[in-house]
């Protein structure tokens, strides 16, 4: 009888006897040492108590004799409950590798009981392709276990130790069926433990692999349903029954049908009408004595009423052994469901592949996979039986090949939903990629087991893919590694195998090449992550790398184009010859052998049913992540801490992270750079929605800007902050700043270029954060760049640009959508918030003024515009009572002119030679820059007294009225710009 060699776990170890305590020596030393002592001090004081020393050599000798058989004693009873402690754990790390050993086994070799009511043995049913009998299992009993025990058996209770973990019962009994079979015993009884023989083979033996002869007579009428019949071709394994109680005469029987079925049935001839020739012939023989056995039972044992069987001979073989005893009812009712399943699966003796296979009939609803080893899948019917492809077994990886129209695309959905069908989703997990379009795999998303679907790889999947599947390889290694185990068939639990699944790979390797190298080292190195290949392709040659082929050692091909790529992948060109009118005929080379197939076909009611099983399973962690969507909103992030705001969230496919990205303010300014329409606005939007502290918005106008610029500076100098704001650091926010500076005319440009420069170097020390964002950063800016601590890259127009941004190449995407991005060299997504655009925001709250421009009473404003005549008649009309004075009217007056122009009646005041009168009413002066140079005296005369009013003049014309090179605030056109006797300047609104 065979010797058991299943996967137990790690070897065991024998409890060690604690050794026995060292036997204390006579404490001679300290017996002397008093005595000495007594004999020293008696020779130096000369007292006689000096000689009482001397009585504690005896009493020293006797305690310490007495202390070290205490200890002894102790030690001893704690080696004791140690060792008691050892051999209870022992003992239970025996009963439970004997658990798992027994659990292998009965998987391997179930019982007839089992095959006949536990359906999950279904999906292993005629299996066993192989031409030798599989073994029979005559019942359970003693077995020699195959744990591992090591250490040495030294006394008799380790023996009987010893001996407890190498035996294992209720272990279940095998035998080879091609050493002849002989039972004796009470004929009912014995005909009962036969049939269970008999089930055991034909629940592994498909028809045409094995067919079976039995005695004609009702004994055997339960045999008639079993589509084990006879055929012309010889089947390669025959087992013929003897039982000379049940007739003497055996029928041959060919083309004969079973009873009740039609014509349009499969042919199937009753299995008790076969003769036996040639072939591999086993015997199984009932009789009452071992004398009326025949010949051919070199396996012998008796069976008794209670099931119990007891082997006679071979003499080595296990004795007493529980069997089973099936009914004839059990057996005939298992006939009728192989027979059904043999209609339905399209197989028979001699019977022609079918045109169609369903994948219900092939799985049926009530499937399981526990306790299977590997990853079976059942994909098709071949002339053996169901097509079983097991990556585990045959693989590592596979490689389908086929041409338009083959049926590859349904045959990868059959094979995924097999697989999944026989093992739960913390055993296997499928990624999908899809070169077709993205309509293939989509109904497996139902799959609790698929991790993710990926459709062609859109821009920038292919770096992610690369990074994605190497951190996933480094995490298997690393758990693997913490596991102390190398592959991951020795890993007890905790990692599931990855599956990736691939349709069109040719068109996945053309359009991203460095994929290429990743595929082939995960071919390499898959095996022992668990991590394993189906790629789908038109064609193998000249598409996958020899590297890559090679190590797909599973190949299946349906029909091919031409012989050479036939031979090429299969060393036949048998998947030129297939037909073309066959969707779904396949060609399959596993472990050096050729099968012809039909694959079955999917319905959409096959993946709910599948999916429904496991219900209550989570998916497997994905390797590969999702892209980042094109719209997050700012509540998908938790609060940032103090002192920080959340702009997006950063792809990090080398970790297999995605997570959200913090900026301080505190720590660096910020850049955003990109083209416009990408997402810049947004970035301020979501930093301003979140700040607590105060933040100055730099408008898109230049007065706005201008005075927030202003602004900013002043907090830089030192000005009191807003105190209803938390104390945080005050934000400037600058959108488009290099459009706005070129709003600006030269000089204040150049103004506002050395505000933003300096709010950029003085800046934190101050308490002060900047963000900008530009589509290029100005010129003036340039040499300052290295203080922005932090970038944020959008969408630039072209590659070159995102490279010179600081950007890696790979990250380019022309077609990003808005607020995709690179921070720290990483993919990014802004975040959305529903809030006003800040620029727009800012103008608006910005120019709510100017005011009106005023006239006080008794005051003289001076009007340097560009057309005096204009704004002269407009401010006759507007402001009533107001003296509107022509400038050109006092062109070549005398100072008495020029007074009685200014004012009479009223009490006069002396400027300088000008008598001008102190009116009850208000006077304005208007003329253009050139008239007011001209009239230089009188402008001098009047200015300590006088407003200066400015309208559409330029820079230059205001300092030359002015006579003084000052930098007056940036102003809109329509604006006015007001200056008063200190030479502080003010915006105002032409009166209406």
């Amino acid at each position: 009888m065979p010797a058991t060699d299943p996967t137990i776990g790690e070897p065991l170890t024998l409890p060690r006897h604690p050794a026995a305590p060292p036997k204390a020596p006579f404490p001679l030393l300290a017996v002397l040492a008093p005595l000495v002592g007594a004999a020293v001090l008696f020779a130096i004081v000369r007292s006689p108590y000096m000689l009482a020393f001397a009585a504690l050599s005896p009493v020293i000798a006797v305690a310490s004799t007495i202390d070290g058989r205490l200890s002894a004693r102790r030690r001893r009873r704690a080696d004791a409950r140690a060792y008691a402690a050892d051999v209870e754990r022992f003992a239970a790390e025996v009963e439970a590798a004997h658990d798992r050993e027994r659990a292998v086994l009965q998987s391997r070799h179930p019982a007839a009981a089992a095959l006949l009511r536990d359906a999950t043995h279904r999906p292993r049913r005629w299996t066993e392709p192989s031409e030798r009998f599989a073994q029979v299992r005559v019942g359970s009993g003693t077995l020699p276990s195959a744990v591992p025990v090591s250490g040495a058996a030294s006394s008799r209770e380790d023996r009987e130790l010893l001996a407890g973990s190498r035996l294992i019962d209720g272990a279940p009994i095998v035998v080879d069926p091609g050493a002849g079979i002989g039972l004796i015993g009470v004929r009912t009884v014995a005909r009962a433990a036969l049939r269970g023989f008999v089930v055991q083979l034909a629940h592994a033996h498909p028809p045409g692999m094995l067919a079976l002869t039995a005695p004609p007579g009702e004994a055997y009428d339960w045999l008639d349903d079993y589509p084990h019949g006879a055929h012309p071709h010889d089947e390669p394994l025959r087992l013929r029954i003897v039982d000379d109680a049940a007739g003497e005469d055996e029928h041959a029987i060919s083309g004969a049908r079973v009873p009740g079925r039609t014509a349009g049935d499969i042919p199937v001839v009753p299995a008790r009408c076969i003769a036996s020739t040639g072939a591999t012939t086993a015997v199984f023989a009932v009789a009452d004595r071992v004398d009326e056995l025949p010949a051919g039972c070199r396996v012998v044992a008796a069976v008794k009423a209670d099931g119990t069987i007891t082997v006679l001979s071979p003499p080595e073989a296990a004795g007493g052994l529980r069997g089973e005893l099936v009914t004839a009812q059990e057996a005939a009712a298992f006939g009728r469901e192989l027979a059904l399943t043999a209609r339905t699966r399209g197989v028979g003796v001699g019977t022609p592949l079918p045109g169609a296979v369903r994948f219900a009939d092939l799985v049926p609803a009530e499937h399981s996979g526990d306790g299977l080893a590997g990853l079976p899948a059942v994909v098709g019917v071949a002339p053996p039986g169901p097509l079983v492809l097991d990556l585990v077994a045959s693989g590592p990886h596979a490689i389908v090949t086929g041409t338009t129209g083959s049926g590859k695309s349904e045959l990868l959905i059959t094979w995924v939903l097999g697989m999944a069908a026989l093992a739960p989703p913390e055993r296997v997990g499928f990624l999908l990629v899809d070169f077709k379009g993205g309509t293939a795999f989509q109904r497996l998303t139902a799959l609790p087991h698929t991790v993710g679907v990926v459709t062609d790889l859109a821009h920038g999947e292919a770096s992610r893919a690369l990074k994605s599947l190497r951190a996933e390889l480094l995490r298997r290694e690393s758990e693997l590694a913490g596991l102390g185990v190398s592959d991951i068939a020795d890993a007890a639990d905790g990692l599931s195998r990855l599956i990736i699944v691939v349709d069109e790979a040719a068109a996945m390797f053309a359009a991203f090449p460095e994929l290429g190298e990743l595929f082939s080292d995960l071919a390499a190195r898959g095996r022992a992550l668990g991590v394993h290949l189906i790629l789908g392709t038109q064609r193998a040659t000249g598409v996958l790398s020899e590297a890559l082929i090679a190590n797909c050692a599973l190949r299946v091909s349906l029909r091919l184009a031409s012989d050479a790529d036939s031979t090429a992948l299969l060393g036949t060109d048998a998947a030129a010859r297939l037909p073309h009118s066959q969707p779904g005929r396949l060609v399959v080379s596993r472990d050096g052998e050729l099968l012809t197939a039909q694959a079955a076909t999917t319905e959409p009611g096959d993946v709910d049913a599948v999916a429904q099983a496991y219900s209550g399973a989570s998916r497997p962690s994905a390797p590969w992540l999702p892209a980042l969507p094109p719209r997050i909103p700012l509540s998908a992030f938790g609060q940032a801490p103090p002192g920080s705001v959340v702009i997006g969230a950063r792809d990090d496919p080398d970790r297999q992270l995605q997570e959200g990205i913090l900026y301080r303010p505190e720590n660096a300014h910020l850049l955003v750079l990109g083209v416009r329409g990408c997402g810049k606005s947004t970035v301020l939007r979501v930093i301003r929605a979140q700040w607590a502290g105060e933040v100055i918005v730099v408008p898109h106008d230049i007065e706005g800007a201008w005075d927030a610029l202003e602004r900013a500076e002043s907090l830089l100098h030192g000005e009191t902050r807003d105190e209803s704001l938390p104390a945080d650091v005050s934000l400037v926010l600058m959108d488009d700043v290099d459009a706005l500076l070129e709003r600006f005319d030269d000089e204040h440009r150049d103004a506002a270029t050395e505000r933003i420069r300096s709010l950029l170097t003085d800046g934190p020390r101050a308490g002060i954060g900047v963000v900008c964002t530009a589509a290029v950063l100005p010129s003036g800016l340039r040499n300052v760049h290295g203080r922005f601590g932090e970038r944020l890259l959008l969408r630039h127009a072209d590659r070159q640009e995102h490279v010179f941004a600081g950007a890696p190449a790979d990250l380019f995407d022309p077609s990003a959508p808005p607020g995709r991005g690179v921070w720290r060299d990483k993919a990014v997504q802004v975040a959305l918030v529903n809030e006003p655009d800040l620029g727009e925001q800012a103008a608006t709250s910005a120019q709510a003024a100017p005011p009106v421009l005023e006239f006080p009473t008794r005051s003289i404003t001076l009007v340097v515009a560009r057309s005096p005549g204009t704004v002269a008649s407009r401010l006759r009309h507007a402001v009533p009572g107001l003296d509107v004075i022509d400038l050109t009217d006092l062109a070549g007056a005398s100072r008495a002119a020029d007074a009685s122009l200014i004012g009479h009646d009223a009490t006069s005041t002396t400027t300088g030679g000008l008598t001008v009168a102190e009116r009850a009413w208000s006077t304005a002066i208007i003329g253009d820059p050139d008239a007011w140079q001209s009239a230089w005296s009188l402008l001098g005369r009047l200015r300590p007294s006088a407003t200066v009013v400015f309208d559409g003049c330029t820079l230059a014309q205001v300092r030359a009225v002015l006579h003084a090179r000052i930098l007056p605030p940036a102003t809109l056109p329509g604006h006015l710009l007001v200056c008063d006797q200190a030479l502080h300047f003010s915006r105002a609104r032409m009166p209406s």
